[in-house]
């Protein structure tokens, strides 16, 4: 076996080398003969062009041949190469072809290949067929040709360039397409074939880049498939979108112009056997601009996904996923668009799917792009469509086009009858002239039906289909629904519309049908199904007066089209209603609870309710009719009712309080009643404000009240056990000929009636004194006797004419109750000129005003006595009472009672003032009195009070009195309880001299029983003069009465004026038969050269300050103190001032004043120290006590006074009774050369051997100060003064008689 293998390779080796011997020996030859012969190729042009066209089938004309053989390779130049289509156009043109032969392939296929091809260009055009298959243009398919012989040598050549191409394609659409490509490079080896160029579809363009791989044979779809991929550089797109635009939307971009647009991106594509395509990639355009449309924003930044794909001889699809884009300042969000066509015959077939479209921003593009016509652009303006299409499908077959998409919250607004729409979704479809809408919305939307409705109506929820046709002969249009189920606010409906137009007819209206039932539903949305398209007035009155019920059923039927050239609408409604709330009209209640029925034909309405109420009150068969009077009648607006109730009288009244009879009671509807009634209402209201000959309407109510009562508001009048027919009119008012009742336990009788514009209450009846203090709390019957009889009128003032008829009688109320009597059998208890008697008649006039209540009640009892009275929720607030007097109103919660009296009894008002008692306290009652009397004069105490004015207001507290005379004025504080002491504080208190001699001073006043009081007084005169001012406690007990902590200024001298110190006290003792008097306490003085003007003494000093301390008493009453009764001490100390020279007094008091002026005793005794002191003798001290015993003024402790140069001191007894002194006085003084001693001494020696003297004696004393004593005896007028010891010792201290007395 081994054997025989080498033998068979070695066989087959033999063979081989022979046959590559001859190959390369045939190769020579053909080289050799090649070479001599290829220069005349040119001549074989006619057979080759004959081979061609027999072997084609077609036409090929054959340029200029040149040909070389410069190496193994022969070369062949082709000027050019034609293939003619039928019509004598080219089909394939070549130029300027340069081929060199590949001998061993074209002997392998048979055909020749060429090693390599170059040419300068190439130009193919191509066709498209009604199946949608692709060829040589004009080129016949068939048998009868054969284009594989020129082809196939291409498909396996080694290597082609081509400068140039052109690729031309015609659709069967008439539309064509050309593309370029450049540095065209092909490659083939075997069943591999790759191709590399440049493409472009204008010179302009930036070309882009295209490779292709394949494998198998290109001439054989079925066999061949590839990939590839196409680099887009700035490649021009605007001719490509115009078509493709033109051919969607070919009436709407008829006009379009070229613009600039240039694309970027990459796609990957493969060609599979048979030739379909399938591509992917993304593309980028920076700005495609949109000026060439209108003056709007350029599109920017689009950029998508790109996939597509293209299958012979069915149809050819782009799809953009992730497509988005920038348009001015609004949001897009991306989309995926898909377009397919269909190809050959079917061209016009497309289908375009978009994934969503915002309605809004399409709208606005179209209504800004101007490119629709103006009829068009109305109609979008006039829908307005807002919202969004998802899953928008729209293209044409060969049934026409259809289009289908789901909405999401769409708007449109009302157009030619068709509904408006807000928020809608739902499923639509189009099929040529037909269309469906079908809605399921369970989100909610809302619906606008304008020819019947204002405005929209919210859909929560409904389910239904609405159908669109248009008649294709003579463009009807119809829009009509199956029953759509709605959920409304106001519960679930059926609806059920169409809408018809004829829209050959210009200017023609739309036929609009609407029917809408539903069961249940609330009233409280009665606007979403009432029509507004019906009369006014009975719209107006049925949207104001059904407030809420719950509607049984309910139906509507609406109609609105053109009879005659004349619009012509109807609506028809039905309305069942239970628990429901009418208001029939502003000025009447309405009524609650109501069942009726109510059935309305345009502008007629009949109802029945069968049960209601009005204000509680029951409602018996009530019918309700409007409309039964033709147009233009004075009753066309009126609404009639006709109908019974039973209710309580408050019921009643209330309903007649709250209806436009309410001007006929006024505030009576705030009154309190009870009892039963049962009225009869007959009303015509009137719906429209009355003008011309329109009825103002009429009101017919009567009433029949049985065991009735009536009460006041915030008061106690009552009346009770009445029964009354009482019935009403519009021209008659309130009537009722026969009242009769109880009032306060008394019988009354009363007419109702009207006269002019006020409706008035005649009534007679009695009163009991006591029942007077239900009105106001009193204790009346301590003040009246016997039953008062009254007549009176009550009358409810015309709301309204109070403040026209009456502008003068600002006071009035809207009801006026007025009470008239003349008392006769009736006795008042008052003090005279008040009170009257049983036999006497006094006119008694009463006003009362109510409003609701009791606000005011005037009166006048005879000619002097005047009463104000003013009430409030909680009874009597504030008021007056005055006699003889001219008074304002008190301030809340008081009442005033005021008087003039020429004089009076004081003893006859405590009486008086205490009906009062508890009226004070605001926990008892609302008010509290207020007295003002006024009296020409009045004996207090047997002073006479002259023109004595007394406001007395009680309170908790105290009772409390502000009064004045021509003797004072100020005011006093009675506190009530009894523990606690009065106060009085007078700011002026005149105590003329012969009151106080001839009225006080003459009384024998026990003090024991004087009245406690803390009194100050602020200014106080005595005679013409005023002292200054005094306060004091007043105490009295059982031995007299204490004036305690005195205060004041009397002139300058200040009791109390040391808080550190005692107080001043004066007390005034009374034992039954002696009368003693006691001051004690110091009293601060500041200068007491005051003190001195005051009480008209020359002053003989002054001071800075000083302080008086008494402990004086004397045994008789306070103003009978004299020097032979006054005993006890006085201290007294004054600081820094001056002592004057001045003369003595007249009186025994002023004498001994006089005694202790210092400056004079100086002057006395002929000491000269007017170079020491001036004119006036400075202290900076003085101080010593005195002693008052037995009318004797004794220093205990010596007056002494400190000097700036020296001191003086004086010591003794003063008789007071017969003005005499035995008395010392030592002068420390400063020695001087001119001081007269001699004089001192020896008296009567001269002066200057005085001097001489005294110098030598005493020369050791001359510099330093010097003491004299003198002694003071005799009588104050002429005292003699003796010197009695010079370097005297100071003066001490004496014991009090008191003391010496106790010591012995």
């Amino acid at each position: 076996m081994a054997i025989k293998a080498i033998n068979t390779m070695t066989s087959i080796g033999r063979w081989f080398l022979w046959a590559t011997a001859l190959l390369i020996i045939g190769t020579l030859v053909l080289v050799l003969v090649g070479r001599q012969t290829i220069s005349a190729v040119d001549g074989l042009r006619p057979s080759i062009v004959n081979f061609l066209n027999q072997s084609t089938g077609l036409q090929v004309n054959l340029g200029k041949l040149r040909g070389e053989w410069p190496r193994l390779l022969p070369v062949i130049e082709i000027e050019n190469l034609d293939i003619m289509g039928a019509n004598q156009m080219s089909a394939i043109v070549v130029r300027q072809v340069r081929a060199e032969l590949d001998l061993f392939q074209t002997i392998r296929h048979g055909n020749t290949i060429w090693h390599e091809l170059v040419a300068d260009n190439l130009t193919i055009k191509l066709a498209e067929d009604k199946a949608g298959r692709w060829s040589l243009k004009d080129i016949p398919g068939g048998d009868n040709t054969n284009l594989r012989v020129l082809l196939e040598p291409l498909i396996y050549s080694r290597l082609i360039h081509l400068e140039s191409f052109q690729l031309e394609f015609d659709f069967f659409s008439g539309k064509s397409i050309k593309v370029h490509g450049s540095s065209v490079k092909l490659e083939n080896d075997r069943d591999f074939h790759r191709s590399e160029m440049t493409v472009y579809q204008s010179d302009q363009d930036t070309p882009s880049y295209l490779v292709l791989e394949g494998e198998g044979d290109p001439l054989d779809l079925k066999s061949f498939n590839a990939e590839g991929y196409l680099q887009l550089r700035n490649l021009s797109v605007p001719q490509p979108l115009i078509d493709l635009g033109k051919r969607l939307m070919p009436e709407l971009l008829a006009d379009a112009s070229q613009f600039t647009a240039d694309a970027s991106g990459d796609l990957w594509f493969d060609i599979h056997q048979g030739g379909g395509v399938d591509f992917e990639g993304s593309v980028s355009v920076t700005e495609v601009p949109l000026d060439w449309v209108a003056d709007v924003p350029a599109i920017r930044d689009i950029t998508t996904e790109i996939t597509g794909w293209y299958i012979p001889e069915l149809d050819w699809g782009i799809r953009f996923q992730g497509l988005g884009f920038a348009w001015s300042d609004t949001e897009i969000q991306p989309l995926d668009l898909v377009f397919t066509q269909r190809l050959g015959s079917q061209w016009q077939d497309f289908d375009v799917s978009v994934s969503h479209l915002n309605l809004t921003l399409l709208s606005d593009l179209l209504k800004e792009a101007e490119v629709l016509n103006d009829q068009l652009l109305k109609t979008i303006d006039d829908l307005s469509p807002r919202g969004q299409l998802n899953v928008l499908t729209f293209g044409q077959k060969q049934a026409g086009y259809y289009a289908s998409a789901n909405l999401t919250n769409i708007d449109v607004s009302p157009y030619k009858g068709v509904p408006g729409i807000k928020g809608l979704s739902g499923y639509l479809e189009i099929k040529n002239n037909e269309g469906l809408f079908h809605l399921s919305d369970l989100d909610g939307f809302q619906v606008f039906f304008p020819t019947v409705y204002k405005d929209y109506i919210k859909v929560l929820e409904a389910q239904g289909t609405v159908y669109l046709g248009v008649n294709p002969q003579n463009q009807d249009l119809r829009v009509y629904s199956s029953v759509i189920k709605a959920e409304v606010e106001a519960g679930v409906t059926n609806i059920i519309f169409s809408v018809e137009q004829n829209r050959a007819v210009k200017g023609s209206k739309p036929e609009v049908n609407l029917i809408i039932g539903g069961r249940n539903l609330d009233a409280t949305y009665k606007d979403q199904f009432l029509p507004y398209k019906m009369s006014e007035n009975l719209s107006n009155w049925l949207r104001a007066s059904i407030l809420k019920a719950d509607i049984k059923q309910f139906g509507m039927v609406h109609r609105s089209a053109t009879l005659f050239n004349k619009p012509v609408r109807t609506n028809q409604l039905l309305i069942e209603m239970e628990n429901g709330d009418i208001n029939f009209h502003p000025q009447w209640l309405g009524l609650s609870d109501v069942n009726a029925a109510f059935l309305i034909d345009d502008t007629h309405v009949e109802g029945a309710v069968s049960s209601a109420t009005m204000a509680g009150a029951k409602i018996e068969e009530v019918k309700v009719t409007y409309g039964i009077h033709p147009k233009g009648h004075s009753r066309a607006n009126i609404l009639f009712l006709d109908g019974s109730l039973k209710s309580d009288v408050s019921q009643a009244i209330n309903i007649i309080a709250k209806s436009p009879l309410h001007k006929n009671i006024g505030p009576l509807a705030d009154w309190e009643y009870s009892g039963q009634a049962k009225t009869h209402l007959a009303l015509e209201i009137a719906l429209a404000k009355a003008g011309g000959n329109a009825s103002k309407g009429d009101y017919r109510v009567d009433s029949r009240l049985t065991d009735a009562s009536l009460s006041i508001t915030d008061t106690s009048i009552k009346l009770t056990d009445m029964v009354v027919d009482i019935h009403y009119s519009v021209e008659k008012g309130l009537y009722s000929d026969d009242i009769s009742g109880q009032l306060w336990g008394q019988p009354f009788d009363a007419q109702i009636f009207k006269r002019g514009d006020d409706q008035q209450i005649a009534l007679s009846t009695a009163v009991e004194p006591i029942s007077l203090s239900q009105v106001v709390d009193f204790p009346w019957t301590e003040v009246v006797k016997g039953i008062i009889p009254l007549e009176g009128l009550l009358t409810i003032n015309a709301r309204g004419s109070v403040a026209k008829a009456k502008v003068a009688e600002v006071n009035e109320s809207e009801v006026t109750l007025y009470l008239t009597s003349q008392l006769r059998g009736n006795e008042i208890l008052l003090p005279a000129p008040l009170g009257k008697t049983t036999e006497t008649s006094e006119d008694l006039a009463l006003k009362l005003h109510f409003d609701s209540g009791l606000t005011r009640l005037e009166g006048t009892l005879g000619q002097k006595l005047v009463t104000d009275l003013r009430f409030s929720d909680q009874g009597l607030s504030r008021g007056l009472v005055s006699f003889d007097r001219t008074v304002s109103l008190p301030s809340a919660n008081e009442v005033l009672i005021a008087a003039h009296l020429p004089t009076t009894e004081i003893d006859w008002w405590p009486p008086v003032i205490r009906l009062f008692d508890g009226r004070s306290s605001p926990d008892n009652a609302s008010w509290s009195p207020l007295f003002d009397f006024t009296f020409d004069n009045l004996e207090l105490a047997s002073i006479e009070l002259k023109d004595l004015a007394a406001v007395i207001k009680l309170s908790d507290s105290a009772t409390n009195i502000e009064f004045s005379s021509h003797l004072a004025d100020g005011f006093l504080s009675l506190p009530a309880d009894e523990k606690l002491v009065p106060k009085m504080n007078l700011v002026r208190l005149e105590l003329a001299d012969d009151l106080l001699d001839g009225k006080i001073g003459k009384q024998d006043l026990d003090p024991r029983h004087f009245l406690a009081v803390d009194l100050s007084v602020e200014n106080l005169f005595i005679g013409d003069k005023l002292w200054g001012s005094l306060a004091f406690q007043l105490r009295p007990d059982d031995l007299g009465a204490a004036f305690q902590h005195i205060k004041g200024n009397f002139f300058g001298l200040q009791p109390s004026m040391f808080d550190d110190q005692k107080s001043t006290e004066f007390f005034w003792g009374f034992d039954g038969a002696t009368y003693s008097s006691r001051l004690t306490g110091p009293v601060g003085v500041n200068n007491i050269y005051d003190v001195f003007s005051g009480f008209d003494v020359a002053p003989i000093a002054d001071s800075e300050s000083g302080n008086f301390v008494f402990d004086l008493a004397w045994q008789d009453q306070p103003w009978n103190i004299n020097k032979q009764n006054i005993t006890g001490n006085f201290q007294i100390e004054l600081n820094n001032g001056d002592f004057y020279r001045s003369p003595g007094g007249a009186g025994a008091a002023l004498k001994l004043v006089s005694l202790f002026n210092f400056a004079n005793w100086l002057k006395r005794l002929q000491l000269d120290f007017s170079d020491v002191i001036g004119q006036n003798l400075a202290y900076n001290n003085l101080q010593g006590t005195i002693y008052f015993d037995q009318g004797n003024a004794i220093f205990l402790d010596p007056l002494k006074m400190e000097m700036p140069s020296g001191r003086m001191s004086m010591a003794g007894t003063f008789n007071l009774i017969d003005e005499t002194t035995e008395a010392q006085l030592v002068a420390t003084l400063p020695v001087a050369t001119n001081l007269p001693w001699v004089v001192a001494l020896l008296g009567g020696i001269p002066a200057a051997a005085g001097v001489y003297i005294t110098s030598k004696i005493v020369q050791k004393q001359v510099d330093r100060l010097s003491s004299i004593s003198y002694e003071l005896t005799g009588p104050w007028d002429d005292i003699d003064i003796t010197v009695d010891e010079i370097f005297a010792s100071e003066l001490e201290s004496q014991p009090s008689p008191e003391t010496q007395s106790n010591d012995q």
